[in-house]
């Protein structure tokens, strides 16, 4: 899909692949924190109108990525 391309060219320093939907740059994340089932709920400084959530899959690699 059209994402995973241009996943594929930023630099993932800046850039994470929250789900299938959404693409976020690290300086638009206000804050995140946990949600049911392992999930993590983030808040970005543009709000869409729907929940950004991490799949409990995909939790340890936002995790890393945000702490480096």
């Amino acid at each position: 899909d059209n994402l995973s391309i241009l996943e594929a060219e930023l630099p993932d320093t800046f850039f994470f692949r929250v789900n299938r939907k959404y693409l976020v740059h690290i300086d638009a994340i206000v804050r995140f924190r946990p949600h049911t089932r392992g999930r993590i709920e983030v808040d970005l400084l543009h709000h869409p109108s729907e929940e950004v959530l991490i799949s409990q899959e995909n939790a340890r690699n936002f995790r890393n990525w945000i702490n480096r």
